[in-house]
C-alpha cells in the first residue's frame, strides 16, 4: 500500500499484486480477518485510484472493491452507490463495474444489499459518457446472467435506456483522414453490441418481464448492423424462435426485409478472399436464423415470410446453402 503511493508508475502492477492478496483473503474466515485489519485503509486507498485514465488499471481497482464488497457489503455498496454521481466519468464506471465482481453463484449477503441499490447503477443508462453507459450494461448483463432476481424487477424502467443503445448514432460516427483515403470510426460499435448482448441473457433470464414484440422491433436495425452485431441478432432470433415461437411469428414482418438484405448480400468487386468469407458466413448465418423461423408452427400463415422462403431462400445458389443447413440440423 504504501508502494503505490510512492511509485504511481507502478501502479497497475501493484494494484494487481493487492487484487490477488484481496481475493485470496476474501476466500478464508481468517483471511477475511485479516483484511478487516486494514479494511478502512485499503477502501480509501482503492477510491483514489478509480479515476485512474487507464481502462485495465480501473478494472483492477473495480475487482478489489468487488471483493472487499463481500467482506462488508453495506459500506461498500453504499460507498459504490454514492460515487455514480461522481463528476469523473472514469469514476462513474470504475464503481459501476465493481458490482460485477460482487456476484456468484451462491446467496450471499451482498446480494440483498446489491438488490436495494442496484438502481442507481441503472440510472447510468443515461449517463452522458460512453464508458460509463458501457460500464453499466456489461455489469447488468452479468448480473441478469448469474442473479437475475436482482434486476428483474427494475427492467420495465430501464429497457428503453438499453434499447435507445441498439441504434446507430450519426453523432458517434466520425470521419478520419488517412491521407490516400478517409476512414469511417464508430465509437458506437461496442455500445451496441453490449445492449444486443444484454437482450439475449434476458431472454434466457428474465423473459416473463419482457414485452417481446418491443424486443423485436430492435432487431430492424441490428440485422442491418455491422458484421458481428448481425451474427449477434442472428443468435437472439434462434433463442426467439425457440422461447417464443408465436410472439416472434406476429412480429416477423419488420423483420423479413432486413433478413432478405442480408442473405442477398454479395462481396465487393475489389473484396479479398477474407471479406467474401465473412460475407458467405454472414449469409449462412442469417439462413440458420431463418430455418429456426421456418420451424414456428404456423409461420406459413404469414405471407410475406412465406413468399420471402418461396421467392428468395429457396432459390438458386441460396437455396443449395439453405438445403445444406436444414441437412446438418436434421442430423443433430
Amino acid at each position: 500500500m504504501s508502494e503505490l503511493e510512492s511509485h504511481p508508475k507502478r501502479k497497475y502492477l501493484l494494484l494487481g499484486s493487492l487484487r490477488e492478496v484481496i481475493v485470496r483473503l476474501s476466500e478464508t474466515k481468517e483471511g477475511k480477518e485479516n483484511l478487516a485489519n486494514h479494511f478502512d485503509s485499503l477502501l480509501s486507498l482503492l477510491f483514489q485510484n478509480t479515476a485512474q485514465d487507464e481502462e485495465g488499471t480501473r478494472n483492477v481497482v473495480s475487482e478489489c472493491l468487488g471483493k472487499l464488497a463481500l467482506i462488508n457489503p453495506d459500506t461498500v455498496i453504499t460507498q459504490l452507490r454514492e460515487r455514480t454521481a461522481d463528476s469523473n466519468p472514469c469514476t462513474r464506471a470504475c464503481v459501476t463495474t465493481a458490482i460485477k465482481f460482487t456476484i456468484f453463484e451462491k446467496s450471499l449477503p451482498v446480494d440483498k444489499v446489491l438488490k436495494e441499490h442496484i438502481g442507481a447503477f441503472l440510472d447510468l443508462l443515461s449517463d452522458p459518457e460512453i464508458p460509463v453507459r458501457k460500464a453499466v450494461m456489461l455489469s447488468l448483463n452479468y448480473v441478469a446472467h448469474h442473479k437475475p432476481k436482482i434486476v428483474r424487477d427494475l427492467l420495465s424502467k430501464h429497457l428503453p435506456l438499453l434499447y435507445g443503445e441498439t441504434k446507430i448514432k450519426k453523432e458517434l460516427i466520425k470521419e478520419v483522414d488517412l491521407g490516400p483515403f478517409k476512414h469511417k470510426v464508430d465509437a458506437g460499435i461496442e455500445l451496441r453490441q453490449a445492449a444486443f448482448e444484454c437482450m439475449y441473457t434476458l431472454l434466457d433470464t428474465c423473459l416473463t418481464r419482457l414485452d417481446i414484440q418491443e424486443l423485436i422491433s430492435q432487431l430492424v436495425s441490428g440485422l442491418q448492423d455491422e458484421y458481428d452485431i448481425q451474427m449477434l441478432n442472428h443468435l437472439i432470433l434462434i433463442r426467439l424462435a425457440k422461447i417464443a415461437g408465436s410472439a416472434l411469428s406476429g412480429g416477423i414482418e419488420q423483420l423479413v426485409e432486413p433478413l432478405k438484405t442480408c442473405v442477398t448480400a454479395t462481396a465487393k468487386e475489389q473484396a479479398v478472399a477474407q471479406q467474401v468469407e465473412r460475407n458467405n458466413e454472414l449469409i449462412r448465418s442469417a439462413l440458420r436464423s431463418v430455418y429456426a423461423i421456418s420451424q414456428i408452427p404456423d409461420i406459413d400463415s404469414q405471407p410475406k415470410f412465406a413468399e420471402f422462403m418461396k421467392g428468395t431462400v429457396n432459390q438458386g445458389t441460396l437455396g443449395q446453402t439453405y438445403a445444406e443447413i436444414v441437412q446438418a440440423a436434421s442430423e443433430r
